[in-house]
């Protein structure tokens, strides 16, 4: 009966061990600056936002409610953001990346020129990553409409990382972000 009471702790630790599949997909039309995100864990859809860019406001909008947001950035906030980035760049396993694409100029020349220097861009960045993560899946699916203009991205892109490595990082970034914050007041005083 004691042995019934290891499987709380356990639990827990086999939690905290097991990766996390994270899926990631955005579109993105240059025409009406829309598009949508949605991010699923373990195929399960967690979060799905339609958006539209208009000045400096956001317009979120999913099947119950349309938000709003004004984004102003705070340089502070950036340094969190990338100190927790540097922190999980090593963590993350990156499992696939495809990018999908849609472009017409209306010429079929400058259609053809400008998404063949699409894909160089995109394939010297999946190389670069290829590198550095080799057992990464990688894609680029083009589509070029010769007699038409049209603008549109989208990516779907799937990591894994365990919520102890997640934990892990953001305490640390926690601990740069104090260290930090003492050598500026020590530099002033």
């Amino acid at each position: 009966m004691d042995s019934l009471y290891y499987l709380i702790p356990m639990f827990f630790i086999i939690l905290l061990t097991v990766p996390l599949f994270i899926q990631l997909r955005v579109t993105f039309r240059l025409e009406d600056l829309s598009g949508v995100i949605c991010l699923y864990i373990f195929k399960i859809k967690i979060v799905y936002y339609m958006y539209q860019i208009k000045g400096k406001k956001i317009i979120l909008q999913n099947e119950k409610k349309t938000k709003v947001k004004e984004f102003d950035f705070d340089p502070s906030q950036l340094v969190i953001a990338q100190i927790f980035k540097a922190q999980l760049k090593d963590k993350t396993r990156v499992k696939e990346l495809f990018v999908f694409y849609n472009i017409g100029l209306g010429d079929a020349f400058l259609s053809s020129m400008v998404g063949g220097l699409i894909n160089v861009g995109v394939l010297t960045f999946f190389t670069m990553l290829k590198n550095t993560r080799p057992t990464a899946s990688m894609g680029i699916y083009d589509t070029i409409s010769y007699n038409r203009e049209v603008f549109e991205v989208a990516g779907k892109g799937s990591v894994s990382i365990s919520l102890f490595d997640v934990v892990y990082s953001l305490i640390m970034s926690v601990i740069l972000i104090k260290k930090l914050a003492k050598g500026n007041k020590g530099e002033r005083a």
